[in-house]
């Protein structure tokens, strides 16, 4: 079992992560996590939308099943960034292509396609995004602990051991996750205010530009 003291801790992490950030395709790797994160949410709402609307009214509102629909989606990030982990760990110029979207084939029919589509240009803007607001280095830190697992850092106020991954994933997205859930739901209730009756953003957006049009 390695034994790392605070200097060597701090060390190793500040070349882990500016290595990747200068040589890693972080941001086709962020689109494809962000991608997977926003089919979970799609598909989350569309299955409480269809199999739950009919006897539970909450799945109707708009607001709620959002919200509902981001939870989910939040876990799924996680399970995303732990497949990530396991490209972003190997050195950068062994990464290769491994998570480049570039000349990705799609493939499959024109429906297929489309939803394929969708979710890497919804990926590719939010993973940008996320990087262009400094995220990246939240991330690496998680990806950090998982590749030194086991390594016991010494400290003044104690010593700790490397690799609780999702507790530090944890950490440094949870303020960012909850303040985008608090957006989303206050853009949703108002969407369901203005249009009492629509049970999908679609629906809210045609009822709201029909009473403009009068």
């Amino acid at each position: 079992m390695e034994i790392w003291d605070r200097k060597r801790y701090e060390e190793e992490k500040r070349r882990f992560i500016q290595q990747r950030i200068n040589l890693a395709p972080l941001w086709s790797q962020f689109t494809l996590v962000f991608g997977v994160s926003w089919a979970a949410a799609w598909f989350s709402s569309w299955a409480l939308l269809h199999f739950f609307s009919a006897s539970h009214w909450w799945a109707k509102s708009l607001p709620v099943r959002y919200a509902i629909a981001f939870v989910f989606a939040y876990a799924c990030f996680f399970l995303a960034v732990r497949v990530w982990i396991d490209i972003v760990r190997q050195e950068p110029h062994r990464q290769g292509g491994s998570a480049d979207v570039n000349g990705f084939d799609l493939g499959g029919d024109g429906e297929g396609c489309f939803m394929v589509v969708a979710v890497l240009l919804i990926g590719f803007i939010v993973g940008g995004l996320f990087f262009a607001a400094g995220g990246a280095p939240m991330l690496l830190e998680a990806a950090f602990e998982a590749a030194f697992a086991g390594v016991v850092v010494r400290r003044m106020s104690g010593e700790f051991q490397l690799g609780d991954w999702k507790m530090r994933l944890l950490e440094n997205t949870w303020k960012m996750a909850l303040s985008s859930m608090v957006i989303l739901v206050a853009v949703a209730a108002w969407l369901q205010y203005r249009a009492p009756q629509a049970s999908t953003f679609a629906e809210a957006v045609r009822s709201m530009t029909k009473s403009v049009n009068k």
